[in-house]
């Protein structure tokens, strides 16, 4: 038995792919960011065209740093190429990925990840760092944008002492 095209609804196929292929956009422009975060130079260009005009990144939780919120592309250039010297090597690895559509708006989605890194702060000490992403994104001219970072680390740590022995240390 053949389905003939006019049983085909075409709306309801239309947004499964919308769906398919914004889950895969989304997914993408993530993989774009640890990319660019481990790029050795011009981190911050790279970085900022990745998010809305508006976008904003933000550390959270107990061993987040509010003050290095950045908001729009000009902070956030500013705010990652600071982050050149500061961490010359960095090698994110990300995972335990789930995004999520917005029912009420097919433009917007969220979109939660696991995330290890290995980075090399101010070109001396060797460190662990371990977190959590819950982010916003949002379709701007047919491209999925973050509109929202939210980084939540759960440890920054000495690479040759561990999390259990150093669960936090400041890296400024």
């Amino acid at each position: 038995m053949s389905l003939a095209v006019q049983d085909v609804d075409l709306a309801a196929l239309r947004r499964r792919v919308d769906e398919l292929e914004s889950r895969a956009a989304v997914e993408q422009v993530m993989v774009a960011y640890m990319a660019a975060a481990d790029r050795p130079a011009d981190k911050g260009e790279h970085i900022a065209a990745l998010f809305t005009e508006d976008g904003a990144w933000e550390s959270v939780g107990p061993h987040g740093n509010p003050g290095w919120r950045a908001v729009g592309r000009p902070a956030l250039v500013t705010k990652f190429d600071r982050n050149v010297d500061r961490m010359p090597f960095a090698a994110h690895f990300l995972t335990n990925g789930s995004v999520q559509l917005d029912p009420a708006d097919p433009d917007r989605a969220t979109g939660t990840w696991m995330y290890f890194q290995a980075c090399t702060y101010r070109g001396a000490q060797a460190l662990w760092i371990a977190g959590s992403y819950a982010n916003d994104f949002r379709r701007v001219e047919g491209t999925w944008l973050i509109a929202h970072l939210r980084v939540h680390n759960f440890f920054t740590t000495p690479f040759d002492r561990g999390w259990v022995e150093v669960e936090h240390m400041e890296t400024p």
